[in-house]
């Protein structure tokens, strides 16, 4: 099997086992009494520390040429974590489950799209890594709604999505290591990040702050309005049907449209997104907003990594996505908390609301720093 089937099948086990948390971590906790307040503190906490582990691990591949390595242990890692998530039902058990959770799943997330990337290089670049993508959404599929129609109980699907990571080491052990020398020079601080990155991971941080309002707490919110496991399930299934086939398409566009358009659009779809959210209150018509996660989704993650990769130099491309992946955790981590206080004392509809104006502003921010950074460059030539 090539090395892009591998990294296709890889994503897909490793999206299908993520997959489950992103949709049933919230509804586990609030099916056991535990209130939004705190979970939004849990969800906040545990971005909290994906913004260390991502920032650890993806210098760490970059300096010690070791991204296969970090990934095959991270998945290890994980899966005995996902075991571990099955057996919560206590405040601190769900603590000490975020706080292994999230220091170790940066080793997949943020290292495993640098290898990809940089396996994709070319002119299709944008596509190719779009069928990748691609691949994950349908493992996000089989993890939120096969699964869950046929076992119908959040502790077995998440038992059987551990299984599944284990899986994906299977394939990830048969890649090379990507084909770069270790980074001798210094690791690469903030400071000296390219400033067009600075402009869109300023921008991605509110975007980011609304993205609880469209995951663990949508999720909380379809229970609230009666939705069962199933329903649930199918909801997130749908999701990932919408992404599937928008994925390969929106990496179509990037390799022949400038990336700040697609990124701009997705933006905006992500606050009209939330906003929709709030003028829904019947779980059936949950799948209405849904329809535009393939702009959300797929428009950030093919668009942000192929365009951050381009400007990263060689050697610093998994840590200039650690940077991303750390500013989207940042976000959530302000955003889960604020999401879950609002949910709780306010009600979910001015929580969807206030997200909602939180993603525009983002997308202002990005729209207006674009077109300056654009009357700049035309200025000095």
């Amino acid at each position: 099997m090539s090395s892009k089937w591998i990294l296709r099948f890889g994503c897909l086990g490793q999206i299908a086992a993520l997959g489950i948390l992103w949709v049933f971590e919230a509804v586990r906790m609030k099916d056991l009494g535990i209130g939004e307040t705190t979970i939004g503190l849990i969800l906040g906490f545990s971005s909290g520390v994906t913004i260390v582990g991502s920032l650890f691990w993806a210098r760490l591949a970059d300096r010690h040429h070791a991204h296969r390595r970090v990934v095959i242990w991270g998945s290890i890692c994980f899966a005995v974590v996902m075991w571990y998530f099955s057996f919560c039902t206590q405040v601190w058990h769900f603590v000490l489950y975020a706080s292994i959770k999230s220091f170790v799943a940066p080793m997949v997330m943020g290292v495993m799209p640098a290898m990809a990337v940089k396996a994709f290089e070319g002119a299709q670049r944008g596509r190719s890594f779009g069928i990748y993508r691609a691949f994950g959404s349908m493992g996000f599929m089989i993890g939120s709604m096969v699964l869950p129609l046929v076992l119908n109980d959040i502790v077995r699907v998440a038992q059987v999505g551990s299984l599944l990571i284990l899986a994906s080491v299977l394939l990830v052990r048969q890649l090379p290591e990507p084909d770069i020398k270790p980074a001798k020079l210094a690791p690469l601080k903030f400071r000296d990040v390219n400033p067009i990155i600075k402009l869109f991971l300023l921008s991605f941080f509110f975007i980011a702050m609304s993205e609880p309002a469209v995951h663990g707490f949508f999720s909380a919110y379809a229970r609230q309005l009666g939705g069962s496991t199933r329903l649930l399930g199918m909801l997130s299934g749908f999701m990932g049907l919408v992404a599937l086939l928008s994925l390969p398409l929106i990496g179509k566009w990037i390799d022949r449209i400038n990336p700040t358009h697609i990124l701009t659009a997705s933006f905006l779809a992500q606050a009209i997104r939330v906003m929709i959210n709030s003028t829904i209150g019947e779980v059936e018509f949950l799948w209405i907003p849904i329809l535009l996660h393939g702009l959300c989704w797929g428009g950030v993650e093919v668009a942000a990594v192929v365009y951050l990769s381009s400007l990263a130099s060689e050697g610093h491309k998994a840590t200039v996505l650690s940077y991303y992946l750390s500013v989207r955790m940042l976000g959530q981590l302000f955003g889960s908390g604020l999401s879950g206080y609002l949910a709780e004392h306010a009600g979910y509809i001015v929580m969807f609301r206030t997200m909602s104006a939180i993603a525009f502003l983002g997308t202002l921010i990005f729209v207006l720093g674009s077109y300056r950074s654009r009357t700049k460059s035309v200025a000095q030539s």
